[in-house]
């Protein structure tokens, strides 16, 4: 997946919860289509608020009949009463409307689960619905639950509590909604901030998603991670789109301690009332959505493309110290909280 399509595309909770798929909301009989869709995940036993990764496909068989118009490939996830918990749309690539016959097309997508108050099967549907909003969406083949929504596959989400929790400390704004999305919730950091988490004395791998204003900045920003304070990563920011970072950290270099520090430092920081663009006078570095922590062996395969490998770096002694905050820690609620909505800078 490249960074900044992360999330591009996706529909929240607050537009599709409300709907149940129930034989009685089934369409009329239509022509159906020789195009089949499929759907696979890393790992099937999937705690709330944990990462992902996902492919969705859609294969034309020999009799598929070229679409007239354009659609949007859309996966949701259903609860056991068929009710939407959450879900994805994107935009195909290539289009729809040129799409051929004995072709498989696929989309391999990160997704995070969001916090629910439930926990048990999912089922996993597919489907392709007009770009427009407007019209029926496309007859396919398989087993239709309602409304043309096809089952692809089952999941089973488990607690919360089966994650590595983190501990939000110094350096975190208070969370926010978002406000094309109020299920959706991010945080602002500061220059520098500090979470911490019980170390599992193994090989994990750390999730990030965020952006920030690019040009904001007098100087291209650049992000530092470091765990434990002697091992890391540096990422430079290019613009102002949402990127997606994966970061292994090997188990040797959490250090023995029975809790562990995790940093994200910038070079520098703004405050956008100092430059003009709003009122807001706080210090700002990067906005986080997601920002997520799994042992490697229970994450399921992780595609090698993108994946970062933190390494030893002897200049991390030369970070200054974060001072602490002297407003309350917004340990309590962590970024990405929130359904999973289509991404919006508030900047």
């Amino acid at each position: 997946m490249k960074p900044g399509r992360a999330r591009r595309g996706s529909v929240a909770l607050g537009l599709l919860g409300v709907l149940v798929l129930t034989a009685c909301g089934r369409r009329n009989a239509a022509e159906i289509n020789d195009v089949t869709p499929s759907f696979s995940v890393n790992r099937t036993r999937v705690p709330l608020g944990s990462a992902i990764e996902t492919s969705s496909s859609f294969s034309t068989g020999p009799q598929f009949k070229k679409l007239q118009q354009e659609y949007r490939p859309f996966v949701q996830f259903l609860d056991s009463q068929n009710v939407v918990l959450f879900a994805e749309s994107y935009a195909a690539g290539p289009p729809v409307v040129g799409w051929e016959p004995g072709k498989t097309y696929t989309e391999k997508r990160t997704l995070f689960v969001p916090v629910y108050p439930y926990v048990g099967d999912v089922t996993v549907v597919m489907g392709l619905a007009p770009s427009t909003g407007r019209g029926e969406r496309v007859a396919l083949k398989g087993e239709d639950i309602g409304l043309r929504a096809y089952k692809v596959a089952k999941l089973e989400l488990l607690p919360q509590t089966e994650n590595i929790f983190l501990v939000y400390k110094e350096g975190w704004h208070s969370p926010e909604a978002s406000p094309q999305n109020p299920s959706l919730e991010r945080t602002w950091t500061k220059k520098d901030a500090l979470v911490s988490f019980k170390n599992p004395k193994k090989d994990v791998v750390i999730y990030l998603e965020a952006d920030t204003n690019f040009k904001a900045f007098s100087q291209p920003p650049v992000l530092t991670l470091a765990v434990g304070g002697k091992t890391g990563v540096t990422i430079p920011i290019e613009n102002s789109e949402v990127f997606l970072k994966k970061i292994r950290v090997k188990g040797e270099h959490l250090g023995s301690e029975e809790w562990t520090d995790l940093r994200l430092a910038l070079n520098q920081s703004f405050v956008p009332k100092a430059l003009g663009l709003n009122q807001d006078e706080r210090e700002l570095g990067i906005l986080v959505y997601h920002l997520f922590l799994g042992e490697a062996d229970k994450l399921g395969e992780i595609p090698a493309d993108g994946m970062l490998d933190a390494a030893p770096m002897p200049e991390l002694a030369k970070l200054a110290p974060i001072k602490p905050s002297t407003s309350a820690s917004p340990a309590a609620k962590a970024p990405g909280k929130g359904t999973g909505g289509k991404r919006k800078r508030n900047k």
